[in-house]
């Protein structure tokens, strides 16, 4: 279906159902609360329609946070159905600022929680009024939204066509856009793919993106009858390589494999169709410990947000032990406190290629340190996650730079906003939770906390 598209009119009296969202959500589960008490004070009673569609939405989100996907989606399409703008609850230091909150509105991607940037991990620690907009396939924006000082589209590579489909009404947007999709690689969207990467620093001379290419299990079925040379395959490829479904995140069945026999067993045991072909880098430190980093560009300004040590080469924070080592704890505090003069200095003309290559306001890339001495880039990621939620007993070192990167972002959204946009405004009640209901929600989430 081709629809015809008109930009939205704006409203500063329009309250959207107020959502307690996965920041919140995902604190208290981290803090130890049972997800059955959670539910329990999202399940009403409710005297109005709006407090009970955010209090849906949020139960959606709690599922996906607590790995029953499934429901999640089928919950989050039953409130898309008749409610697709929400606002974010007031974050955890809302008393603490006396200046009005900028008016952010990020148009998001139906979907679990790797479709969007999960911005709110962010603007809770920022003084950000936070709306979102479900972009839904098949149907037009809504007729209108709430006003704004600054949009941003938190929409992930895994959603394509939404971003193509933002991409000519954003340009005409009546407010400031970051990460307009227009921008994206050139205009070119599936240079964010992994094997749109790959393409788009293969010539790079401090960017070390391993080749990668898409391809369908008849293509590799084929390739194995033929017994013909990797290369002729994958360009420059050796064995061992890396394969994993195409759509699949966070290691989920990605494996390395050595030969041959062991890519035909990998096939035989998924039904998946589509693949990612891989050159595996082994990027062990001297040490023989793989490191692997997420930093965070925002406008191209480099920031630390993690460094996972691992022995094994696949690494994700969680699976990396850093919890139970402190050793490795110091390894990445030291890693943070040297960040600016150590990494991002060495690798300062990569990450400026990056941000000028990718398009990109904000984007986390996950990336270690090459053999060769170049930047070795894994992904480029748009709904990665940045947070603070760990221990601060166990991680104090990480809240100094976590929160540089939080007043860097902030600082990205007041120069995107038009000069004196905000000086002379003055909030209105939209800035207030649209319901007694939603309070009571917030006020029985907080009593949790303290109860645990």
């Amino acid at each position: 279906m081709v629809l015809a598209e008109t930009v939205p009119a704006l409203s500063e009296t329009l309250i959207p159902p107020l959502l307690q969202g996965a920041a919140k959500l995902a604190a208290l589960v981290a803090q130890g609360v049972h997800v059955e008490r959670i539910l329990t004070c999202l399940s009403g009673p409710f005297s109005n329609e709006a407090a009970l569609q955010a209090a849906s939405f949020d139960t959606a989100v709690l599922s996906f946070l607590s790995d029953r996907p499934d429901l999640g989606l089928a919950l989050q399409a039953d409130v898309l159905r008749t409610c697709s703008v929400f606002r974010m609850a007031p974050g955890c230091d809302a008393e603490s600022h006396t200046a009005p909150p900028l008016r952010l509105l990020a148009l998001a991607a139906p979907g679990d929680l790797q479709m969007n940037m999960p911005i709110e991990f962010i603007t809770e620690h920022l003084n950000v009024r936070l709306d979102i907009v479900f972009v839904l396939p098949d149907q037009p924006l809504p007729a209108v939204l709430p006003d704004h000082d600054v949009a941003i589209c938190v929409v992930s590579d895994s959603n394509p066509a939404t971003l193509a489909r933002l991409a000519p009404m954003l340009t005409i947007w009546p407010r400031p856009v970051l990460n307009n999709p227009a921008t994206i690689a050139g205009g070119n969207i599936d240079g964010l793919a992994r094997d749109g990467v790959a393409r788009l620093f293969a010539a790079s001379l401090h960017v070390l993106a391993p080749t990668t290419v898409a391809c369908t299990r008849a293509e590799i079925v084929d390739f194995l009858a033929a017994g013909a040379p990797l290369d002729e395959f994958l360009p420059e490829g050796a064995w061992p390589l890396l394969v994993r479904p195409v759509g699949s995140h966070a290691g989920r069945l990605l494996e390395r494999l050595n030969d041959r026999k062991e890519l035909g067993i990998y096939l035989a045991s998924l039904s998946a169709d589509q693949f990612y072909l891989s050159s595996f880098v082994d990027y062990r430190d001297t040490d023989g410990f793989f490191r692997k980093s997420r930093i965070a560009l925002v406008q191209g300004q480099a920031f630390l947000c993690h460094m996972a040590v691992s022995d094994h080469w696949m690494i994700h924070y969680l699976n990396a032990g850093m919890t139970e080592s402190a050793a490795k704890r110091a390894d990445e505090a030291r890693a943070m406190a040297a960040f600016d003069a150590g990494f991002a200095c060495r690798h300062g003309a990569a990450l400026a290629e990056l941000h000028d290559a990718l398009g990109l306001d904000y984007v986390l890339l996950d990336c270690a340190e090459a053999p060769d001495g170049r930047l070795l880039l894994f992904e480029v990621e748009m709904a990665a996650i940045i947070h603070l939620l760990d221990p601060v007993d166990m991680f104090p070192y990480k809240q100094a730079p976590m929160r540089r990167v939080f007043a860097a972002f902030s600082a990205m959204l007041t120069r995107a906003v038009q000069p004196a946009s905000t000086v002379s405004r003055i909030i209105s009640n939209s800035n207030q939770r649209s319901s007694d209901d939603a309070s009571s929600v917030s006020a029985s989430l907080s009593a949790l906390v303290a109860r645990s």
